[in-house]
C-alpha cells in the first residue's frame, strides 16, 4: 500500500544498502591489505643475512630488507586508513539506519491508520447492505 511515505522510504533503503555494500568493499580491501602485511613480514623474515662474503651482497641484502620494511609501513598506513574509513562508513550507516527505521515506523503508522479507515468503510457498507436487505425482507 502506497502511502507519502512511500518514497522516501524507498530512497532511505537505497542509501543503507549502498552504505553497506561500501563497507563490505572496505572490509575487502582491509582483508588484503592484512593479507599484503603478512606476505611482506613472511618474505623479510626469509632474507638471509649473509655471515661471509662481499660486502656488495651485505649492503643488497640489508638494502632488500628495508625495502620490505617500507613497504609494510606503508602497507600499515594505508590499512589503517582503511580502519578509519570503515569506522566513519559504520557511523554513517548507523545514521542511516535510524533515518531508514524513522520513516518505516511512520510508513506503518499510515497504513494502519489506512487500514483501519477501510475497515470502517467496509463495515459501514455490510450495515447498509444489511439494513437494506432487512427492509427488503419486510417490506
Amino acid at each position: 500500500m502506497k502511502t507519502k511515505y512511500s518514497q522516501l522510504l524507498k530512497l532511505r533503503k537505497q542509501q543503507v544498502d549502498s552504505i553497506e555494500n561500501k563497507i563490505a568493499i572496505l572490509n575487502k580491501h582491509k582483508k588484503m591489505l592484512n593479507d599484503e602485511i603478512t606476505d611482506i613480514s613472511k618474505d623479510a623474515n626469509n632474507l638471509k643475512i649473509p655471515k661471509k662474503g662481499k660486502f656488495k651482497k651485505l649492503l643488497a641484502q640489508n638494502h632488500s630488507f628495508e625495502i620490505q620494511m617500507n613497504l609494510k609501513k606503508e602497507k600499515e598506513f594505508l590499512l589503517l586508513e582503511k580502519l578509519q574509513e570503515i569506522k566513519n562508513a559504520q557511523s554513517e550507516y548507523k545514521i542511516a539506519l535510524m533515518e531508514f527505521e524513522k520513516i518505516k515506523y511512520l510508513e506503518d503508522l499510515q497504513v494502519q491508520k489506512k487500514l483501519e479507515k477501510l475497515k470502517k468503510d467496509e463495515q459501514k457498507m455490510i450495515d447498509e447492505v444489511s439494513t437494506m436487505n432487512y427492509k427488503r425482507r419486510n417490506i
